[in-house]
């Protein structure tokens, strides 16, 4: 026989907490004059720009990591190629 659920403040407070929308940032890597911009979501300005496309994947991994966040690589056309999301992670 199954035990039955008795709903506490505790147990709502609990879900509640569970089901709140989450606050990612969202770092996009792309391509900008010759060079692999990372320009966080909102912002018109780069963080930092690297000579090749793993480097900027790789700062924007660290920032996502810290700040529980997401990368969005875009291809050299704009296009978006890969999205990578760092929620629960830590």
């Amino acid at each position: 026989m199954s035990k039955k659920v008795i709903y506490t403040k505790s147990l709502g407070r609990s879900v509640a907490s569970l089901a709140r929308p989450i606050n990612m940032v969202k770092y996009h890597v792309i391509l900008g004059d010759s060079k692999w911009s990372v320009v966080l979501e909102g912002s018109v300005r780069a963080l930092r720009a690297f000579s090749t496309v793993e480097q900027a994947v790789d700062f924007a991994k660290q920032a996502a990591l810290e700040r529980t966040g997401e990368v969005v690589i875009h291809e050299e056309s704009g296009r978006i190629k890969d999205r990578i999301s760092f929620v629960g992670v830590k």
